[in-house]
Order: structure tokens, then C-alpha cells, then sequence
């Protein structure tokens, strides 16, 4: 058959629908208007061979359908179009193999009335579908009991052309049938690789949004359970000066560089097995340790809080307009999915808020650790302490300033980098 598809949307209007109803209203009409071309074709030969008792009732069916398609055309109506199209199809095909004699002298014309059947299983329901079905076997009964009957009917064919129209018809009704189901199968492929397509962009923000191990519970058990952890490492880092560097730039720029320092920042969470949790305005929250747990996570977080700074010190040199401070605390929290709609998975915990307390604490260009941090990597960077430093609602805490690595060494098996 031809690739007619794009003209008859087209034609139809069929553009603006969504790919699967637009290809089920175009198959339809298509097949329509190749049931009006063979039919013409029949005619004509008919008409040549003298044989015109059929006509009227091979004309008329044309005529139904093209006044149909036209209806179609203005309405838009394809509910409507669709299931009279398969009544049209089943009445004229069982009626016609009537007038023609029987199931010889027609060469088995009535194979066109399940047609409709295997149309309603694209273009309506199983039900119309059955009903069709039962309709068709039922009007074959009638025409078989019928034909018993030895009633005159109005001409015999010669066995020639009554072979040649049963080779023809079977033929005809054959491509009809195998080009329904081609394009069953087509629409099938298309719409599971748009189903594919579609499930990989949900994948791929979910991954932006979730962490992978809470995506796996999500797709197995439908949900995600808050859990505990107790060896974790958490970063806060925030721009300085951040509201009044913002007044002196135009909001296209502010954002396009808060945006070039937290891509950068990701980066940098990824290389050190850490995880992003959230942006709060110009602070960066991140955390080692979980969901999976990383015997490396403070060292982990320390090395990208080092990366943080060169960063930015790089970026200065070329252009950028802020520095940072950072802030790390070691300890227990508890993580889980808040929310329905713009769900989020966050952090709570004492060892959360402490972490934004050394952040508030830090200095520029500097990373202020607890002393629970500390304490797991002091082996591996050089600190200096600044004492006990009092903490707003946490009281006096011990604090100290990460100068840089003390010694090489591999700090994580995952990441396969060393200081």
C-alpha cells in the first residue's frame, strides 16, 4: 500500500492529535478509502462483463463511505466515523455476496464482513470487536442457509471468472488484513520506543532528583523508608557577601554564575562519592556516607571541600565574583522523601546542624571542621585548631581549619584518586 499517512493527516486534521490517535484515525480512513478504490475497481469490471444487478449495491456502499469520510472530514467526529465505517463494511459485504449467488458465484466476497471485526480491535473496543464477530458468523449462517435453498438467483458466473474473483478477493482481503496488522505492529514498536524514550528522560530526572539506591526501593516496593545513619560526613558551603555581590549584578548574570559554580560543585560531589542533597538559595548542602555506607566519608568530604576552594579560586582568576566558606561536621542523622508533589530527599539531625554552624563559622576561602570530623582525618590533613567557639543555640564546640593534605594516600577505593 502507499505511504499515504502524512497526507491523509493532512487532509483530515489529524496533526495536532497525540502520535497514538493520530495514527489510528489516519489507518482508519485509510483503509476506508482503499475499500472505495477496489470496490471501483470491482464495478468496473463488472460493468465490462455485463453483469449490473450487483452494481447498485456495490455503488451505494462506495457512496455511504464517501459521504462518511466527508462527515469525518467536517466533524472531526472519529467515534462516530469509525463505527459506522464498520457497520458499512460488514452490511455491504455480507448483502452483496447475497446478490451475487452464493459463495461461488460470489468467489467468497463475504471474507470482506470480518474486516470490521479485526478493525475494531485497533479502531474501538473488544466488545464492538466481538460483537462484530458474532454478527459476521452469524450473517455466513444466513447466507449458507440461504444458498440451500436452490433459490434463482440472477446470473451464473463462468468457472474462469468466478476462480479468477475468488484468487482476487482473497488476495484483496488478505493485504487488508496483514496491513491492519503491520500497522498494528508498527504503532506498537513506535509507541514502546516512545515509552522507552520517555522512561529514560523520567529516569535520568529522577537521578537528578534521588539518589539511585532510593530510585531502586522506589521502583520495587513503591515507596522509600526514612532511614538512619550513623557514620556520615556533611559539607555546607555559602557564597560571602552574597546579597550585596548580588545587588551589582543583573539577574541574568547572578544566576548564570551561581548556576556555572554549582555544576562545578556536582562535579565535584560525584568525583568523591558524595551526595548532592540540595541547593538553599546561595548554600550547597552534600553528605558522605549515605544511603550507601563509605568508611571514607569524612576524608571523601574534606577532599571535595579542598576542590571547592581551588575552584573558586580558579574561577576568580578568571572572572568569577564570589568566594566561599565551608562548613563539615561527622556524625548520625536520618534521611528520607518529603513531600508528594516537588518531592525531596533531605537530611535531619543534630549533625546537620552543626555542619551550617561551622559553615557560619568559617572563613573566607577556608573549611572549619568539628571536632568529630577532625578527629577521622587528622591523620590525613594538617589542621590548625582555633578552640572552643561558640555555636549559636549548640554552645561551645571545638573547631578547626583545614590547611591542606598532610600526607598522600588513597582515601577511597571507588574513586581510585589520591591526595
Amino acid at each position: 500500500m502507499l505511504n499515504s499517512g502524512k497526507y491523509i493527516a493532512k487532509v483530515f486534521n489529524l496533526n495536532g492529535l497525540p502520535l497514538d490517535e493520530k495514527n489510528k484515525e489516519g489507518l482508519a480512513v485509510e483503509l476506508a478509502i482503499w475499500i472505495v478504490v477496489a470496490g471501483t475497481f470491482y464495478n468496473l469490471i463488472y460493468i465490462s462483463l455485463g453483469y449490473s444487478s450487483v452494481i447498485l449495491s456495490s455503488v451505494l456502499s462506495i457512496v455511504v463511505t464517501l459521504i462518511n469520510l466527508a462527515i469525518f472530514k467536517l466533524s472531526g467526529n472519529f467515534k462516530v466515523f469509525g463505527a459506522s465505517q464498520l457497520i458499512i463494511i460488514l452490511f455491504f459485504g455480507l448483502i452483496t455476496h447475497g446478490i451475487l449467488g452464493g459463495f461461488v458465484d460470489s468467489s467468497g466476497l463475504a471474507l470482506c464482513a470480518i474486516l470490521p471485526a479485526i478493525g475494531a480491535l485497533l479502531f474501538s473496543s473488544v466488545r464492538t470487536a466481538r460483537i462484530l464477530f458474532v454478527l459476521y458468523c452469524l450473517g455466513l449462517i444466513v447466507l449458507g442457509l440461504y444458498e440451500a435453498q436452490s433459490l434463482d438467483v440472477p446470473y451464473r458466473m463462468p468457472r474462469w471468472l468466478s476462480l479468477t474473483f475468488f484468487v482476487t478477493n482473497f488476495i484483496f482481503i488478505s493485504v487488508i488484513i496483514y496491513f491492519i496488522i503491520e500497522s498494528f505492529h508498527s504503532r506498537m514498536i513506535a509507541t514502546q520506543l516512545s515509552l522507552e524514550k520517555e522512561k529514560e528522560k523520567s529516569d535520568s530526572l529522577l537521578h537528578n532528583i534521588l539518589p539511585a539506591e532510593i530510585i531502586e526501593e522506589l521502583k520495587e516496593t513503591g515507596h522509600s523508608k526514612a532511614r538512619l545513619f550513623n557514620h556520615v560526613t556533611v559539607l555546607f558551603s555559602d557564597f560571602v557577601n552574597f546579597t550585596s555581590i548580588s545587588e551589582h549584578l543583573a539577574p541574568e548574570e547572578l544566576v548564570s554564575e551561581i548556576d556555572f559554580c554549582f555544576k562545578a560543585f556536582d562535579q565535584i560531589m560525584e568525583r568523591n562519592g558524595m551526595e548532592k542533597i540540595k541547593t538553599i538559595g546561595d548554600a550547597y548542602l552534600a553528605v558522605c556516607g549515605m544511603p550507601i555506607e563509605n568508611e571514607f566519608h569524612a576524608r571523601n568530604t574534606v577532599r571535595a571541600g579542598i576542590e571547592i576552594l581551588d575552584f573558586i579560586k580558579q574561577r576568580k582568576k578568571e572572572g568569577g565574583v564570589f568566594d566561599v566558606r565551608i562548613g563539615i561536621n561527622t556524625g548520625s542523622l536520618v534521611a528520607g522523601i518529603v513531600g508528594v508533589k516537588k518531592f525531596a530527599y533531605d537530611i535531619w539531625g543534630d549533625t546537620v546542624n552543626t555542619a551550617s554552624r561551622m559553615e557560619q563559622n568559617s572563613g573566607i576561602g577556608r573549611i572549619n571542621v568539628s571536632g568529630c570530623t577532625y578527629e577521622l582525618i587528622k591523620n590525613d590533613f594538617e589542621c590548625t585548631y582555633r578552640g572552643k567557639i561558640e555555636a549559636k543555640h549548640k554552645g561551645m564546640i571545638d573547631m578547626y581549619f583545614v590547611n591542606g593534605v598532610l600526607e598522600k594516600g588513597k582515601l577511597s577505593p571507588d574513586t581510585h584518586t589520591e591526595l
